[in-house]
């Protein structure tokens, strides 16, 4: 099977346009025809001679992007879409609307390998990766159905850093002046933990944010939530999320979710402030979404906030969206 022309960074294509004996340039008009118009004839793209496709038809193919199988409403505004990728990867995606901007949701796997005791994604496994279209067309569908976007977030099905190369890939094209030209600044990406990832970000030309799920700030208590902490311990993590502010001279956010009556006592919110506060940091509190179920605060997610802030940690709630639809944080199953 040809590889699509759309999971090409333009700086791949111009170097596949001179190995094909074109310029270089033509890769600015490709990228317009295809990414901004959303063109799908190779043989007739807009701005660009015919030769040029005619070139490019025999090792790359233009397929049109896959549309979403389901669309869900929440009563809140949220909208859920379910997309049945090839080879059975069902992944899901959602556009958030707040007061001031709309965000996007994306998912970088069909399932997800992390194991996250709490997470409906992780009770499916992992799939596959999505690949670079696949995400494209996630955020494309999201595009259209908001009529427009401020930010967007990679904190859908998977893990995004262990799809790493499609996600990057991803980033870069949406991110193209000649594309959509989405602000790399409005981007975030949320891991887990995965350092190695971590650590190239930091030392890459990418302006995206960093989001890290911290879980539970008790090793002990997150190794029994989110087993990557075998894997990459929290305080390794938070090593490498320090340097990675340190280098760039930026802030990182913590993802903090709040389990009743098991990391959300005074203790817990004494010990996470421990960790992190010589980080430049924000932490994002997320009171719990049982798959399937609404979740919701509890009188303790108050509290918890205030004794982070009182500790010097600036903390916010994270407005719950999309639960009755299960859309919320930790409840993307794919439609299962």
């Amino acid at each position: 099977m040809k590889p699509d022309l759309r999971g090409l960074t333009r700086a791949e294509l111009e170097q596949k346009l001179l190995a094909l004996g074109e310029k270089a340039a033509h890769a600015a008009a490709i990228f317009l025809a295809v990414h901004r118009r959303g063109e799908t004839d190779l043989a007739a793209l807009t701005g660009l001679p015919p030769r040029v496709g005619r070139a490019l038809a025999p090792a790359f193919s233009l397929a049109p992007l896959p549309l979403p199988e389901r669309r869900q409403s929440s009563s809140d505004g949220t909208k859920k879409f379910l997309f049945r990728f090839g080879g059975d990867a069902p992944a899901e995606c959602v556009v958030l609307p707040a007061k001031d901007r709309v965000v996007a949701c994306l998912s970088s796997q069909s399932g997800c390998a992390c194991g996250c005791t709490f997470c409906a994604t992780g009770g499916l496994g992992l799939k596959r990766s999505l690949t670079t279209q696949e995400i494209l067309a996630q955020f494309e569908t999201c595009l259209r159905e908001a009529g427009g976007l401020n930010s967007l977030v990679f904190m859908g099905m998977g893990e995004p850093f262990l799809n790493w190369d499609n996600v990057k890939r991803a980033i870069v094209i949406l991110s193209d002046s000649r594309g959509r030209h989405f602000p790399q600044s409005k981007m975030t990406v949320s891991t887990v933990g995965v350092i190695p990832v971590i650590e190239e970000l930091t030392a890459s030309d990418l302006r995206v944010r960093l989001a890290v799920s911290v879980v539970a700030a008790d090793e002990e208590q997150r190794a029994r939530l989110a087993p990557m902490e075998k894997v990459y311990p929290l305080r390794k993590v938070l090593a490498a999320a320090r340097e990675y502010c340190r280098a760039r001279k930026a802030h990182v956010m913590f993802e903090y979710i709040l389990f009743p009556g098991v990391n959300d006592r005074p203790s817990d919110s004494a010990l996470l402030a421990g960790l992190v506060r010589d980080i430049p940091c924000r932490v994002n509190l997320i009171p719990y979404n049982p798959p399937g179920g609404p979740g919701g605060e509890t009188p303790r997610v108050k509290e918890f906030q205030l004794e982070l802030i009182a500790a010097g940690v600036r903390t916010y709630l994270r407005p719950e969206k999309g639960a009755d639809i299960a859309a919320a944080c930790g409840q993307l199953a794919a439609g299962n």
